[in-house]
């Protein structure tokens, strides 16, 4: 499995591109890109990006981490419902438009799925049931990305052991240095749209501290 800093990124990234899309808002080049609000939205999608993983709190709970682990919590369904969700709340408590924060927060927790799906899986069967219930077959990708950290499932002491050992730690950097790099890439080429934009910018989107 990939460690949240990986799908942290992908949901901070899911969250740079909202703000760009027609009704996410564009980002300004004054202070209020860095608005505390901006950064409260930023977290949230972040935690998004790594919420099919609590599966691991439901199965540590009861004993065994690991029994509901890339369950139904890493399908597309899942992400469908939880967009759904997200985007009616947003719409009943905020005025916000159902649609796009439908989108939105479903591209977050897909994006979860995305990076499982280009993680080394050396367990039989490798990958995950991303189409459950409408296929039972697993998928992952035949060229893998982000490197895999064999997590002890079976009880709460292997679980920890597991995730607190040394191979982690290497496992951790180099997902840190990935992500650096695609979050980094990403405001470079945002910075350079936002400078040869002809149009002046207007200001952040109101919407930036909503669901936060």
């Amino acid at each position: 499995m990939a460690l949240p800093i990986a799908h942290a990124a992908a949901g901070y990234l899911v969250h740079r591109t909202e703000r760009r899309s027609p009704g996410g808002g564009r980002p300004s080049v004054g202070g209020n890109r860095r608005s505390i609000g901006g950064w409260r939205r930023a977290a949230l999608f972040m935690l998004v990006g790594n919420l099919p993983d609590m599966d691991f709190l439901a199965g540590f709970m009861i004993g065994f981490p690991g029994m509901l682990h890339r369950g139904v919590s890493h399908t597309v369904l899942a992400a469908v419902l939880f967009g759904v969700a997200a985007g009616g709340f947003a719409s009943w408590r905020r005025g916000e438009r159902f649609g796009a924060v439908a989108m939105a927060f479903g591209a977050a927790y897909f994006s979860h799925l995305a990076i499982d799906f280009f993680t080394i899986d050396t367990r039989p069967p490798a990958g995950a049931q991303f189409l459950w219930p409408f296929s039972s077959a697993y998928f992952i990708s035949p060229v893998t990305i982000f490197m895999e950290i064999s997590i002890d499932g079976r009880t709460r002491a292997g679980f920890l052991s597991t995730v607190l050992a040394w191979p982690t730690v290497v496992v951790l950097v180099r997902e840190t240095v990935i992500a650096a790099v695609a979050v980094g890439t990403w405001h470079v080429v945002e910075s350079w749209r936002i400078r040869s934009d002809p149009q002046p910018m207007l200001a952040l989107d109101r919407r930036e501290g909503d669901l936060a």
